[in-house]
């Protein structure tokens, strides 16, 4: 039986996805283990092409099949459950309802995450290689390898992310502190978050607070005044000097290369003296 229909509103915003997107062919690529058990803890990694996402279609799928839908456009926040408009939800009290499985929207941006009984997954945007995306599997009990392959290509398919027969997922080893390439002008914590297996437990655990799939950083700039374009930048406030924007996790990279730019770190937390 079909979900019932969206209110208007709602209706119209993923009209407005549909018309900006068109769909391309993609190629899914990475290592490939073949006959290798995948331990609890453990995960996996494939990295396709996907320059643009068919959003309309995903948000239908995503309806249809129960998720918890975060849609952002500009500073707004608005939340489904399936098809169902949740008008209470707000981001100040998000923790404590958006649930799995999750579909976050935002631009043209799109992340997926699943907690299922034996593997998490997630499908997001890849912060080192602009218009790919990532599907990472970690494994939460004893596994088959392929068995994770085939989850992980299933799902794919379910939301129409992609529409292929293969999947090769390489195995996608944890450093403890990664530090920042050459080139890339970036805080070592904000680094530590992309290449994060999930986003969201890395900043839960270490007391970086997300806004859906954006942080909040402060942009120092090598050029002043300079006009920063192509990172889906939500601007709060400027100076000649530096800017306060929220930014997609997976443009974190690109920003701190960009040649205009001269670091990007988290805001300065003020704390209070000793003594009060």
């Amino acid at each position: 039986m079909p979900p019932p229909p969206l209110p208007k509103e709602e209706t119209m915003k993923i009209a407005i996805y549909a018309l900006l997107l068109l769909g391309l062919p993609l190629a899914l690529g990475g290592g490939a283990l073949q006959g290798e058990p995948a331990n609890p803890g453990s995960f996996y990694r494939a990295t396709f092409l996907l320059p643009q996402a068919h959003i309309a279609t995903i948000t239908a799928r995503a309806q249809e099949l129960g998720f918890w839908i975060r849609i952002q456009q500009g500073q707004e926040v608005t939340y489904l459950q399936g098809a169902e408009l949740c008008s209470a939800c707000n981001p100040e009290s998000e923790e404590s309802f958006f649930g799995f499985p999750q579909l976050y929207l935002d631009e043209d941006l799109f992340l997926v995450r699943l907690d299922e009984e034996k593997y998490r997954l997630s499908v997001r945007p890849s912060a080192q290689n602009k218009g790919h995306y990532e599907v990472i599997v970690g494994a939460k009990v004893q596994s088959e390898l392929e068995e994770l392959r085939g989850e992980a290509l299933n799902w794919l398919q379910k939301l129409g992310i992609v529409q292929t027969a293969s999947l090769s997922l390489a195995e996608f080893p944890a450093e403890k502190k990664p530090q920042p390439p050459e080139g890339v002008r970036l805080d070592s914590l904000l680094y530590a978050l992309t290449q994060a297996p999930d986003w969201h437990d890395f900043a839960r655990e270490r007391g970086l607070s997300l806004q859906g799939i954006r942080i909040k950083v402060i942009v120092e700039l090598a050029t002043p005044d300079a006009v920063l374009q192509g990172y889906h930048l939500i601007e709060e406030a400027r100076s000649t000097e530096r800017m306060r924007v929220l930014v997609p996790v997976s443009e974190l990279i690109g920003l701190a290369k960009d040649p205009a730019v001269e670091f990007v770190r988290l805001p300065y937390e003020p704390h209070e003296a000793e003594g009060g």
